[in-house]
């Protein structure tokens, strides 16, 4: 059994070299999917395939643009998190990001949208996942996202509520652009806000206006967010539990065990600067991003930190909110 085993190991390394050395750098974003995933890009959605087989549909973000409006909270993973009555903000739109859903289901709450696009959250908490998926939620997964539902539980994917969203510099199918080809391609795109300074980082730090594009993945869900949230339709966005370390713990759900950070290492080079350029992109598109942490890294002078209260005053006053 143990020989078995090694040759079995050997036989999947020497498989996985074959496989990277067909895909090439330019494709390397594909790693990490299983082998065996694929999709098709077609006019109004995507085909998910296994082994070349279909297995479902999934939507595009494209066909929900400013399908929404009025304010959305963003509620985030943070241990500030804990703090906050989630009860009172039931009235209005949300979105879930990563395992933001456990705060939801505690409180008896369904979510307007799930976000998840770290790849440790589909193979270290896939409860997340399938609770996203199963309250009805609008969805958003990248596509290591979809490959890992269809190895884990393809029939999921079968229900009409799931989309994929897409990295503007690491889609599937598609070899990544150099960055000085990025960087010219999207120059004067005036749906896309780079810092054309940058160069190792530039591919991942900015702010998108288009699904079609692709978003930046600013190295957080939260930089997904608060671009998927314009894109949608939300003018006033308000993030909760967006603590970014400043607590010096990780999240809200880690309860006594709860380590600081590893993401910290990610947010002078690449967090910050993101939501630079959102905040450019904000004041000149007119809208509006609020940060509900108060001990949150990211300083105010970026984006505005704002009382929990004061939000829910704002979106209730909004002249788009529910009655």
């Amino acid at each position: 059994m143990l020989r078995h085993n090694t040759i079995d190991k050997i036989k999947k390394k020497i498989s996985t070299t074959f496989r990277r050395l067909r895909l090439g750098k330019r494709l390397k974003h594909q790693y990490i999917c299983h082998p065996h995933f694929g999709f098709i890009r077609n006019k109004n959605d995507y085909t998910i395939t296994w082994d070349n087989q279909i297995i479902a549909h999934v939507g595009k973000v494209s066909s929900l643009k400013d399908k929404f409006s009025a304010s959305s909270f963003i509620i985030a993973t943070g241990p500030s998190l804990n703090t906050v009555d989630l009860t009172k903000a039931k009235h209005f739109d949300t979105i879930s990001l990563n395992c933001a859903i456990r705060r939801f289901s505690e409180n008896n709450l369904i979510p307007t949208h799930c976000l998840i696009v770290d790849h440790r959250v589909f193979e270290n908490h896939w409860d997340c996942v399938r609770e996203s998926i199963l309250s009805g939620s609008y969805c958003y997964f990248s596509y290591v996202g979809l490959s890992r539902i269809c190895e884990r539980e393809p029939d999921l994917l079968k229900r009409d509520n799931i989309f994929l969203i897409e990295n503007i510099r690491r889609k599937f199918g598609i070899e990544r652009l150099p960055f000085d080809q990025f960087r010219l391609k999207y120059s004067h795109n005036p749906d896309i806000f780079i810092d054309h300074s940058l160069k190792n980082i530039g591919g991942n730090v900015g702010f998108s206006t288009s699904a079609d594009e692709g978003f930046f993945s600013g190295k957080t869900v939260a930089t997904w967010a608060v671009q998927l949230a314009y894109y949608l339709g939300y003018r006033k966005q308000f993030i909760v539990g967006m603590d970014l370390g400043g607590t010096g713990k990780s999240h809200f759900y880690n309860n006594g065990n709860n380590r600081p950070p590893d993401f910290m290492k990610d947010y002078e080079p690449f967090i910050r600067v993101s939501f630079e350029q959102a905040l450019r992109a904000s004041k000149q598109l007119e809208f509006s991003i609020y940060n509900l942490s108060e001990q949150s890294s990211l300083p105010h002078e970026i984006i505005p930190k704002i009382s929990y209260d004061e939000a829910l005053s704002i979106a209730k006053n909004d002249p788009k909110a529910p009655l």
